[in-house]
C-alpha cells in the first residue's frame, strides 16, 4: 500500500497525521510511505526523523498524491 501524508493548510493547524514511529511501522510492513516537506513543521519532527523511519520526503503535495483533483 502506498500512504501519502500531506502538509496541513488549515490555518494555525500543527498536528501532522503521521509521526515517524508510525512511519516506520509502516514501512517495517512493507508499505511505502510519502510525506510531503514541512508536513510536520509545527509538530517537531523534522524531515531528517521520516527519512531514517524509511519514508520519502516529496516536495509537493501533487507529488504525494499524483493524479489529485483540486477541491472546488
Amino acid at each position: 500500500m502506498i500512504i501519502g501524508v500531506p502538509k496541513e493548510i488549515k490555518n494555525n493547524e500543527n498536528r501532522v497525521a503521521l509521526t515517524p514511529a508510525g512511519a516506520k511501522e509502516l514501512v517495517k510492513r512493507g508499505h511505502t510511505v510519502y510525506v510531503q516537506h514541512t508536513a510536520e513543521e509545527n509538530s517537531g519532527f523534522p524531515d531528517a526523523a521520516y527519512e531514517q523511519a524509511g519514508a520519502k520526503i516529496l516536495p509537493a503535495i501533487e507529488d504525494v498524491y499524483p493524479g489529485r483533483r483540486p477541491l472546488p
